[in-house]
Order: C-alpha cells, then structure tokens, then sequence
C-alpha cells in the first residue's frame, strides 16, 4: 500500500512540476496590438487565450463569418483545431440580431461539442463598424 501511494505521489508532483515550467507565449499578428499594448494570443500551460476578434465587413452576418474563420486560422496556426475551443465570449451591438445567427456559429464547431458560451449585449465596440467581438478559450491536450 505504501508503494502505491509513493507512486502516486511522485507522480503528482512531476505533474506540477512540468505544469509549472512551463513559459507562457505570447503572439501577436496586427501593428496595432503593440500601439494598444495586448497580445492576440497568450498560451499559458494548457490554455490558449485569443484576444477579442472583430471585423468591419457590412453586416452582422458577414462579420461573424469572417471573425470564425480568422479565429480558425489563428487556432491552426497555434496547432489546434476548432475542436480545441472550450470557451467563448461574445459580446454584440444587438443581442436580438446575433441570436438568429446559431447556425452561422454552429458551422464551425462539431455537432453537439459546442463550447460554453456567454453572449453579452454592449452599447459600443472598438471601433463604430463592429457590431460583435469574440474572444476565445481553447484547451490544449498535453500528451
């Protein structure tokens, strides 16, 4: 019995040890994130945070595809996949508007493996033009 828990001890603490070496990384893609002073995305242990995602397309529709699509870019970039996403924020001009785009969202994620979502209506984002803004959090499975 003691063996065993020794094991498992020993186990643990290389767990926290490996967990707690590693550095966190920061990129950024745009000249403006350094003016501003944030990192698109920051990978801390087995958390990758990306950075709130607009778009100036014309409609609220166009701009949730185009913030999915750079979100998936950027996600591959990092080497993850879509699947990798455990968290969204979304924050819109017209909470009403975004609700009728479910399945303008659900395009990019795998039937029923949707992340936790918290949708939140705001009276104004960055800039005049966008008219919703996600951030996400992805999971990194550490083999």
């Amino acid at each position: 019995m003691k063996l065993k828990i020794i094991v498992l001890g020993a186990a643990l603490l290389a767990a926290t040890c490996s967990f707690a070496s590693d550095k966190i990384e920061r990129k950024m893609y745009n000249p403006w994130e350094s003016e501003i002073g944030y990192s698109q995305v920051v990978k801390a242990g087995n958390t990758v945070y990306i950075s709130g995602i607009a778009s100036n397309k014309a409609t609220l529709e166009k701009q949730v595809e185009e913030i999915y699509q750079i979100i998936q870019n950027t996600l591959k970039d990092n080497g993850l996949g879509m699947d990798s996403v455990v968290k969204q924020v979304i924050y819109t001009t017209d909470i009403e508007a975004y609700k009728k785009l479910g399945a303008v969202r659900k395009q990019y994620f795998n039937e029923g493996e949707y992340p936790s979502s918290t949708l939140v209506q705001v009276e104004r984002l960055y800039s005049p033009s966008h008219l919703v803004e996600i951030e996400i959090e992805a999971y990194v499975e550490k083999i």
